[in-house]
């Protein structure tokens, strides 16, 4: 959770399935100090309710939509996307006149 995050890092983090949350600098700081008091207790993200809870606190975070829902979905792996239809894309690749799948021409 932070303040912001630059788009690359934020793209990196949800290819690796880090969710990247923010919220209002107050509440970034409340955390960073419960944090520092309490290293060792869990923290939970909940993304059905863009809650971040801790002790018996709990803070309102934000994320885009788009990466929200591919959390939520489990979709935000695109490489496991792509190798669970690999059948289907040889499929589509061999219409292609183009592709030749490692073929000599």
């Amino acid at each position: 959770m932070g303040e912001s995050f630059a788009e690359i890092f934020f793209g990196n983090c949800v290819a690796m399935g880090i969710p990247c949350v923010t919220a209002a600098p107050a509440d970034v700081q409340t955390l960073q100090d419960w944090i520092a008091a309490n290293p060792q207790t869990p923290i939970t993200l909940d993304l059905q309710t863009m809650q971040v809870q801790f002790g018996d606190q709990s803070i309102p975070v934000q994320m885009g939509e788009g990466a929200r829902n591919m959390f939520l979905s489990g979709t935000w792996d695109a490489c496991g996307q792509l190798v669970a239809q690999v059948e289907q894309i040889r499929a589509t690749a061999s219409k292609l006149p183009y592709v030749g799948w490692g073929q000599a021409s």
